[in-house]
């Protein structure tokens, strides 16, 4: 184990391909996504049959229905949410933000009715968090495959971002890292 927990929040076919990566890691993962229903069909099959079928979950990564639950003493909270649905989300997650817990996000495009850049909305609405953006050309079909497959991480520091990294390389999957974030999210936008 490298870190504390990880909470993946996102339960779609990214957020799955990103949690089951970072278990073949042995990285100790929490899985949240927003539909009750969703999270035990997760739980009781121990794979994502609606998004990543075939793909198992390492005994490492744990599903939670409750949103608190999968946040408490996290070190790292990675969301994987669409853009549109982004503020929302960092809005509902500020008052259970775990002490010391750094931000990253693998959403891509721009907030629809302002037109910002993930980071920015990411800094309105939870200020002063360690942030990393995680992008890359890849699917998440074949990142939950285990596939090779790359991604980069950029952060507003290099230390996050190698730590972020360090977090997601392994096996065929690398990850690279930036302190560029506008250019990685433009050319995730893009």
């Amino acid at each position: 184990m490298m870190s504390g927990p990880i909470t993946v929040l996102g339960a779609g076919s990214w957020g799955t391909a990103l949690a089951l990566q970072l278990a073949r890691n042995d990285q100790e993962v929490r899985l949240w996504g927003r539909q009750a229903a969703h999270m035990e069909a997760l739980t009781r099959d121990r794979e994502n049959r609606e998004y990543l079928a075939g793909c198992a979950f390492p005994d490492s990564l744990v599903v939670h229905a409750e949103l608190a639950d999968a946040l408490a003493g996290a070190q790292d909270v990675l969301v994987a949410v669409p853009s549109h649905g982004f503020r929302e989300l960092l809005q509902r997650i500020a008052p259970l933000w775990p002490d010391g817990a750094r931000l990253a996000w693998a959403t891509k495009g721009l907030e629809l009715d302002s037109g910002k850049l993930t980071h920015q909305v990411a800094a309105e609405a939870l200020p002063g968090r360690p942030m990393a953006v995680v992008s890359g050309p890849t699917f998440a079909a074949e990142v939950g495959r285990g596939l090779p497959a790359g991604v980069t991480v950029a952060a507003d520091s290099a230390e996050y971002a190698a730590a972020l990294a360090g977090r997601l390389h392994g096996g065929d999957f690398r990850a690279y890292t930036s302190t560029d974030m506008t250019g990685v999210e433009v050319g995730g936008a893009v």
